[in-house]
């Protein structure tokens, strides 16, 4: 029902795009920044651009953030780092009265600009959002529905506009740690799922220019924007509403977070290892699913970085914990006799897990938190065959 309210509500009006209309001296144009929802895609906020044209009752919100499922090979594209968004045109009401359904706030910055910037600027959002130019390829952080209005805005002005960036902190954010103050809290499974198939690309400190991938970023860093009028550099928003101020909605904090699970499963795996060991009663399915289950995530990690063009997913170090070679070290494991070299791998895991953990904070790029637990569980598991090895 939620996705077919919004349906209605945000239903493409592609006639809009064709028009070619004159704007007036009472045109405006305004950036439009949307809050944040409750799904893990909907976590960012949105971008989008405004013209409205009084005189003429023309009032659309060109959209760079629609796709299309049925597109062909959809899922496939998207596995692939292929994912093709598209500009949309949509009413200014049905935009609105969308984000108004599902309570997230909309403000708008209204832009200082001439009626030949203005008028270069809706040509450009003409003709891209003609059918045969409204795709382009989607990148989470380098080319997305933030980005777009932001380089389509720069290309209209000729590059006449300043982005001051000395608002921003010295200590710059990584890509990572940006997208963090969205996930981290309201979307923990999210924000680990991120952490394990994205690599150390996003982990440098982020430019002024990356740093508007978010749209509340951008939407800060046209507040601290200049260009020349008449030869006098003035702000480009000359000014600012909110349109919607979405309710606060108090949530309840779940228990059921990545570090809280995994905790548990280490311990309660402890205790199951322990006894049956001490009772000599075989361990082996568990030791031998654990490694395996564990290097899906490390193989993983080596389809997105060498067979995708997932740019974001370039070294991942999380290969370091969930090593590919555990899936034949796990299947060896399962079987009743198991060869000399398994002790010999288990010591190498032994020494890996170790340094790892002490080292923790010094691998080129952030690991999540919670995969702490898991890496103590697969060095408890490595201990236990590396002792049983030497029992033989």
């Amino acid at each position: 029902m939620r996705h077919l309210i919004f349906l209605l509500l945000f239903i493409p009006t592609w006639t809009l795009a064709q028009f070619e209309i004159k704007l007036t001296e009472a045109s405006q144009v305004s950036l439009v920044t949307c809050g944040p929802g409750e799904e893990l895609y909907e976590a960012f906020g949105h971008t989008a651009i405004r013209i409205n044209e009084p005189s003429l009752e023309f009032d659309a919100v060109y959209n760079y953030g629609t796709f299309d499922f049925d597109q062909p090979n959809f899922y496939w594209n998207f596995v692939q780092g292929r994912s093709l968004y598209m500009l949309a045109v949509n009413r200014y009401s049905n935009f609105i009265g969308s984000y108004q359904y599902y309570n997230r706030s909309v403000r708008e910055q209204f832009l200082d600009l001439t009626l030949e910037q203005k008028q270069a600027l809706f040509d450009k959002l003409t003709w891209n959002a003609k059918k045969e130019n409204r795709e382009y390829l989607y990148d989470y952080f380098f080319d997305n529905c933030s980005t777009r209005p932001r380089d389509i805005i720069v290309e209209a002005l000729n590059g006449n506009i300043e982005f001051d960036s000395t608002y921003l902190a010295d200590d710059r954010l990584s890509i990572r740690q940006l997208t963090d103050l969205y996930i981290l809290k309201e979307q923990p499974w999210g924000d680990l799922g991120i952490d394990l198939c994205l690599g150390a690309v996003i982990d440098k400190s982020a430019t002024a220019m990356q740093y508007m991938y978010l749209p509340e970023k951008l939407e800060e860093a046209f507040d601290h924007a200049y260009i020349t009028k008449n030869g006098v550099r003035v702000p480009i928003v000359m000014n600012k509403q909110t349109t919607f101020q979405a309710s606060s909605v108090v949530k309840q904090k779940s228990w059921f977070v990545p570090q809280i699970i995994f905790v548990a499963f280490l311990l309660f795996s402890a205790v199951f290892l322990t006894i049956f060991r001490s009772a000599k009663r075989s361990t082996r399915f568990f030791d031998g699913l654990i490694f395996m289950i564990t290097s899906f995530i490390g193989w993983n990690g080596i389809f997105l970085w060498f067979f995708t063009n997932h740019f974001s997913a370039d070294y991942n170090w999380n290969i370091l914990w969930a090593l590919p070679t555990n899936a034949f070290f796990g299947y060896t494991l399962l079987k009743k006799e198991r060869p000399k070299w398994t002790g010999h791998y288990a010591l190498f895991l032994i020494v890996l897990y170790s340094g790892l953990l002490i080292g923790w904070n010094y691998v080129p790029q952030l690991l999540h938190h919670s995969l702490k637990f898991v890496v103590l569980l697969l060095l408890f598991v490595s201990v236990g065959v590396f002792r049983a090895s030497r029992i033989k």
